[in-house]
């Protein structure tokens, strides 16, 4: 049992403020996705509209939004694409399904930036292919990057460990998460589940579906990681329990020991 009493909270999420005029905007797309940001930017496309709830004598809100807005979870059926009709029963697995115990847990918070520093990508062929599809041209973390993390870090990750990675690379030059990758965290280090900034470090497309049909819970857009370093941390990943749905906007939280980097802000 995790005693959670005396830890200190990191908050890994986005805010999401559609009242700001900047909410979103291009420049932040371009930050965290690339060069050449989409006709439509989902993350803009976040709607309050309060209006006055006559029974209850308050006010009350109509939410639309991006089911991957900020901060957010996903699972198996976000990654079918062929309609909603026909779902294959391995990927008809939603948030909603999601078991409460894999929501919470113990892990790591890994910093791969020493990949990007110290390796780099000999085959200009995969690079391109990168740079096309993904606007990054970093090199792969492979399982031997994850093993030197643990030796550097003094830290083992566990079976059922939660991870999440990060970088301190700005793009292009953010590494990716390969498929060979994936499959070594599920079927080796049997973890429940994985997460990335997006900012820093991506998923390669064939080890973003890998995670979706193990059904392993894949979460974006974390903030913060670094303010946890090596130290093990106990995580909590909120997810709004609605049926049929692939992705979820989420607060995720981490309890520590220390937050890295707080006592020079007080200081």
């Amino acid at each position: 049992m995790v005693d959670l009493a005396n830890k200190k909270i990191v908050d890994l999420s986005r805010i999401m403020d559609p009242t700001d005029p900047n909410h979103a905007r291009e420049t932040q797309w371009n930050k965290a996705r690339g060069h050449i940001p989409p006709a439509v930017i989902p993350e803009e496309e976040i709607k309050v509209e309060p209006y006055i709830f006559v029974h209850d004598r308050c006010m009350c809100e109509w939410l639309t939004m991006w089911s991957h807005a900020g901060t957010h979870i996903e699972i198996a059926i976000h990654q079918y694409m062929f309609g909603a009709t026909d779902i294959p029963k391995k990927m008809n697995y939603s948030i909603i399904d999601i078991p409460p115990e894999k929501l919470c847990g113990e892990g790591y918070a890994i910093d791969m930036t020493f990949v990007c520093d110290e390796k780099k990508e000999k085959d200009m062929s995969i690079v391109q292919d990168r740079w096309e599809r993904f606007s990054v041209s970093g090199p792969q973390v492979l399982p031997e990057d994850i093993e030197e993390w643990e030796k550097r870090s003094n830290a083992h990750i566990e079976e059922g460990d939660i991870v999440f990675f990060y970088t301190r690379n700005e793009v292009p030059n953010i590494p990716i998460i390969p498929e060979k990758t994936a499959k070594y965290l599920i079927k080796k280090r049997k973890i429940k589940m994985v997460g990335t900034n997006d900012e820093t470090i991506v998923y390669g497309a064939l080890g973003h579906q890998y995670f979706h049909e193990k059904k392993t819970p894949v979460v974006e857009m974390l903030t913060n990681l670094e303010k946890i370093g090596t130290q093990r941390a106990y995580f909590f990943i909120s997810a709004l329990p609605i049926r049929g749905i692939g992705g979820s906007p989420s607060r995720v939280l981490a309890f520590v020991d220390e937050i890295i980097g707080e006592e020079e802000k007080n200081e």
